[in-house]
């Protein structure tokens, strides 16, 4: 039940034949398979020897052989965990799905381990050692969480159950990622309004037809730009149906172990067992919260949304709401009249090539470190490799796999991949995301698409840049769920720094975004925020919603016309399943608010750059030893009070919101 063995989402046996491995050849599934079945008895084996100490139970003799375990099994899982979302060898995503249940089995039976709970219980604090105590504290409370302290029987469920939501998590991952739709268009006028790269992208199939898939390359742009509004509809249903119906079931399965798993550990639901370690605490603070934001927002987003239909009845005077579908187009019109900002434009200015090699700049600049190609093995040729690199000393090694292809993760997500731990291994991440720019360096990219990429980098960063520490229940990204997103969060905001964007943006002339046109962006920019916020509180809604009560009587369906109709402005679709493709439902269980709460927080954050100045080195020096380095090693609000000298604060996310 421990977050680095059995609750990873993005986890990661490859770890010999990869990570740190010397440059050669792919691996094959049969040396795959030899190395997993190898790492599997490793841990075994050390895990009976942890259950049979003897003698003085001490830090030396119990601590530092389980974070030996850990660390191995935690590479070995992660590895996994990335593999079997990317790898372009089928045999080896089965390989490492199948390794990553077993991993996860093994970690579910080291946290129901008695004897390990027993020796842990006798080990003494350290004195004038703060994390060691901090780390005995909390494995005795993850043990009592996992239910050791529980009768045989009630264990051996509990062990079952997490097996089964294991497996269960992966297919539900994986119904998603398998299933691209498509949109058969006639003919290249189908395609009017769009940019021309992307139509150029685009050519006919042999039979004539032009398809358009529901990957967020071809997506995001048709959604915005096609004129064809019944094109846009049919693109939009598909996008929304993606997963269904096979992850009706799967969904509707995993709340029910989920809830049976949280009342065998004593507790009224899974949304209560989750929250318990979270800044927010319960699930009753998580409604609050999000009813208090929605209502902040509501009287912003109407207007806006009186906007976007005042815009529409000029196209289409019969209008009396704005359909989903509608919303991006719609909005992108009111921008270039009202803001005189033309998306199309924008895009001229961010060139993947040019946007990569520019957040390597920012970062550098910002953080004190530079980066430089890795030579070492990757699982597909569109893959790079790079290390990190401060005062001469590598510190970090990751990889980019940023663009889409057939059988391959279909969101952005970070992974980390090996722990930083002092004096014995770097710590190692995965970029995964599914930008346009494969075999093209000038692709344009969307300005929300190098929002996220810069977001994800965010939570790279923070893996590396965490990654020193001596107990790997620490290291990385291992600090509170609920705080997780709010470094990348800030670290979006540089994308509207005209310093920042002058290392980032390029035109076919070689010229960076003119700070007349920023200027028209900013402004532009705030539009739409109130139906984003209500939007996104919609979402934790739903994943709370499924989550704190007993699931027998739930319909899935219903629950999320309710919380569309209580928290959107924009009505449901007919025949669509958004719950079937939204991953977060298993990876985040009910804590969707989470993004919405690290955006508070992240504003807060920002209010000293905001202050000191975008590009202030010292600043962000300071944030880097205060927020990212400690890891998991202080509660997030000290790491936030550590930064800004005093506890956080609602105060600039509400004057944010409210437009002052």
């Amino acid at each position: 039940m421990h977050l680095k063995f059995g609750l990873t989402l993005m986890a990661g046996c490859f770890t010999a034949l990869l990570i740190g491995a010397a440059p050669g050849p792919l691996v094959t599934a049969e040396a795959s398979k030899v190395q997993c079945q190898n790492d599997l008895e490793q841990f075994e084996q050390q895990f009976q020897t942890l259950e049979n100490i003897s003698g003085p139970k001490t830090v030396n003799s119990v601590l530092e052989p389980l974070n030996d375990l850990e660390i191995k099994m935690s590479s070995s899982i992660r590895t996994a965990g990335l593999y079997a979302q990317v790898h372009p060898d089928a045999a080896i995503r089965d390989l490492a799905k199948n390794h990553r249940q077993a991993i996860s089995k093994l970690g579910n039976e080291i946290y129901m381990s008695g004897p390990i709970y027993a020796a842990l219980k006798q080990v003494p604090e350290p004195p004038n050692d703060p994390d060691t105590q901090r780390l005995l504290h909390e494995l005795l409370r993850d043990y009592r969480r996992s239910g050791v302290d529980l009768p045989h029987a009630e264990r051996e469920k509990i062990k079952t159950l997490n097996d089964e939501l294991t497996m269960l998590g992966q297919t539900f991952i994986e119904n998603i990622s398998t299933d691209v739709r498509y949109l058969a268009l006639n003919s290249t006028n189908d395609l009017a309004g769009l940019p021309a790269d992307y139509i150029a992208a685009h050519p006919a199939e042999e039979n004539g037809k032009i398809r358009i898939s529901t990957n967020y390359p071809d997506y995001i742009p048709f959604i915005r730009y096609a004129q064809s509004d019944e094109h846009r509809r049919q693109l939009y249903v598909l996008y929304q149906n993606r997963g269904y119906p096979a992850n009706k079931a799967v969904l509707e399965s995993i709340l029910a172990k989920r809830f049976e798993l949280a009342n065998l550990l004593g507790y009224p639901n899974y949304a209560a067992y989750v929250t318990e370690t979270r800044m927010i605490e319960t699930p009753e603070k998580i409604q609050t919260f999000i009813d208090q934001v929605a209502a902040m927002a509501r009287q912003r987003a109407e207007r806006e949304y009186a906007e976007l239909l005042e815009k529409l009845q000029q196209i289409d005077p019969d209008a009396t709401k704005v359909d989903p579908w509608k919303a991006s187009f719609i909005s992108e019109a009111l921008r270039r009249e009202k803001y005189e900002v033309d998306a199309k434009e924008v895009r001229s200015y961010f060139q993947f090539g040019p946007v990569r090699d520019g957040i390597f700049k920012l970062t550098s600049e910002l953080f004190g470190v530079t980066y430089r190609p890795w030579d070492t093995p990757v699982w597909h040729e569109d893959v790079e490799a790079y290390e990190m690199v401060e005062n001469g000393e590598v510190i970090g090694r990751f990889y980019f796999d940023l663009h889409p292809r057939d059988n391959k993760f279909k969101h952005a997500a970070h992974f980390s991949l090996k722990e930083g731990i002092t004096g014995r291994q770097i710590p190692v991440s995965a970029l995964v995301c599914n930008l346009p720019g494969k075999n093209d360096e000038g692709a344009l990219m969307e300005h929300s698409q190098v929002e996220t990429f810069l977001h994800e980098f965010g939570h790279l960063l923070h893996h590396l840049f965490a990654g020193q520490q001596r107990w790997s229940y620490f290291s990385g990204i291992a600090t509170q769920r609920d705080f997780v997103e709010a470094p990348s969060q800030m670290l979006e905001e540089w994308i509207w720094s005209k310093d920042a964007l002058d290392l980032i943006s390029v035109n076919a002339a070689g010229e960076p975004i003119p700070n007349e046109l920023l200027k028209k962006m900013t402004a532009a920019r705030e539009f739409g925020e109130g139906m984003r916020v209500c939007g996104q509180m919609g979402l934790a809604a739903l994943s709370l919603n499924y989550y704190d009560r007993d699931p027998t009587d739930i319909d899935l369906d219903e629950i999320m016309l309710a919380m569309r109709k209580k928290y959107s402005l924009y009505d449901h679709v007919p025949g669509t399943h958004f719950y079937a493709n939204f991953a977060h439902l298993y990876g985040y269980s009910s804590g969707y608010y989470t993004y919405m709460w690290s955006l508070v927080i992240s504003k807060d954050l920002l209010s000293r750059f905001e202050t000191e100045g975008m590009l202030n080195k010292n600043t962000a020096l300071e944030y880097r030893a205060a927020v990212l380095a400690p890891g998991g090693s202080k509660d997030a609000a000290d790491l936030i009070e550590d930064f800004l000298d005093r506890p956080y604060s609602f105060e600039p996310f509400g004057k944010w919101l409210n437009g002052k």
